[in-house]
Parts: C-alpha cells; sequence; structure tokens
C-alpha cells in the first residue's frame, strides 16, 4: 500500500511540530509504502522537507536502542556537522503527529549530481571537475574522522548553485542515515568511493575518466606509500566485484 491509496496529493494535511504554523504543501517529493518525504512551505522558515514514517511495532522496537531510521537520520546529521560537511540540519526532534513519525528539515534546492550526469546537460568542465573534486574532499573528510557514509551516491548529493553570498556552487548530503563508524581510513575511502561508482554503472551511465582521476585523487589527500599502494589494490578488487554484480541492460 502506498500513501496515494490513501488519500491524493491535493486533500493532503499534516499535523506539524507547531501547530499553529500555517503551512502550504508544494508536492510529495518521495514515497516508499507509507514513508514518504513532502516539500511544503512555511510563512517563517520557507521551503522545509517533511519527512514521514509510519508508526509500526518494529520501528517502535528499534527506537528502543536508538537504532530507528527517524533516529539515525538525526544522529547521521549530526555527525556530519560536526565534521564539517554540508547536511541540512533538523528543525525539530522526531515527534509523533498521529500514525506517523515525522522531522521537519530545510529544503536544499538545486540538482543530484546524478541527475547532472544522467542528463548530460551541459555543465561547464570546470564545474564538472569541481563537484568530482568536492566529492573526494567529502569522502576524505568523513573517512579522515573514523566515519564511512553508508549510502553515499550521487543520487543523494544535491548541487546547490552558486549565488550572490555563494561565489562557487557547493554539495549537500540529503540523507544522512548511514553513518557509520569505520576505523579504517584506507577501507573508508574504498567503500565510499565504490558507492558512488555502482549507481552509474547500474543505469549503464559512462563517467568520463578524467572526473574519476579528480574524485579519486582528492578522496586520498596526503596518502601516499604502501597505504597509497594498498589503497589502488583494494579499490581495483572492489570495482571489479561491483561490475560483475551489475545486471546486464541487454
Amino acid at each position: 500500500m502506498k500513501l496515494s491509496d490513501l488519500h491524493d496529493e491535493d486533500n493532503a494535511c499534516f499535523k506539524l511540530f507547531n501547530n499553529d504554523t500555517p503551512y502550504t504543501i508544494i508536492r510529495c517529493l518521495k514515497e516508499e509504502d507509507l514513508r514518504s518525504v513532502w516539500l511544503i512551505e512555511l510563512p517563517e522558515r520557507g521551503l522545509t522537507t517533511l519527512k514521514r514514517w509510519p508508526v509500526t511495532w518494529k520501528l517502535r522496537w528499534k527506537s528502543l536502542f536508538n537504532q530507528s531510521q527517524p533516529q539515525r537520520q538525526l544522529t547521521g546529521a549530526w555527525k556530519l556537522l560536526s565534521v564539517g560537511v554540508n547536511t541540512p540540519q533538523p528543525v525539530t526532534p522526531v515527534y509523533r503527529s498521529g500514525p506517523y513519525f515525522q522531522l521537519e528539515m530545510p529544503y536544499i534546492s538545486g540538482t543530484t549530481a546524478f541527475e547532472l550526469l544522467k542528463s548530460g546537460s551541459d555543465y561547464s568542465r570546470s564545474g564538472q571537475y569541481l563537484i568530482a573534486r568536492e566529492l573526494g574532499k567529502i569522502v576524505h573528510r568523513l573517512a579522515s574522522s573514523h566515519l564511512r557514509h553508508r549510502d553515499f551516491k550521487l543520487e543523494n548529493v544535491v548541487v546547490k548553485p552558486a549565488s550572490e553570498s555563494q561565489q562557487q556552487p557547493t554539495l549537500w548530503l540529503i540523507d544522512p542515515v548511514g553513518i557509520l563508524y569505520c576505523h579504517s581510513l584506507i577501507h573508508a575511502i574504498v567503500y565510499m568511493l565504490d558507492r558512488l561508482a555502482i549507481q552509474p554503472l547500474h543505469e549503464g551511465i559512462s563517467v568520463p575518466f578524467s572526473l574519476q582521476i579528480i574524485c579519486i585523487r582528492s578522496a586520498l589527500g596526503p596518502i601516499s606509500g604502501k597505504s597509497r599502494k594498498a589503497f589502488f589494490r583494494m579499490l581495483r578488487k572492489q570495482l571489479k566485484d561491483s561490475i560483475r554484480q551489475t545486471p546486464s541492460n541487454d
């Protein structure tokens, strides 16, 4: 069953954290079973993302151990923010609204890195290089902080356009659920670079070799010598395994 089976988008209404706050529903951004993500507009906060999870026995059980998806959304966001990675900062705690848990977060406007790659849009070469370099820097920053992102894919990276206050585009991670501890710097870097490669592989989308090199160099940072050789050995093996597991498009 999906959300749309219960009511259509035009008639949707929510009970927000602050009951007195009026809001306007813009659209449903994503839905999977009864989980959904909505774009709404609030008078003081502007565009806001409202995430909803149905209250189930499994979710409530995981909540006892702080392992439910809503709780991991919060802790993941704070972990990213603590190491200087751009991600929407939660503006409410996780709260109960009827048969749902809800969380309100700022909406980050822009286009995902995957959409830019898939569309083959006329993004400037320097812009592509910037994105590849910044992706690598995020990978290195997380790994250096003993963290790895279990779902670090291009679809979860929003490229926010340059503005008057920000001269260059910035990258934002919009799904911080899978932020885990990882004691090995090399393992964390290999894992996240492999995750970045998986989605284009599955979709049969070619990534320019120059962008791959820039991203890898940026992710490695000052690593050199034996560690660098071990890294490339592990990365080649991991990518071969990913290619082997990729379904054929025939």
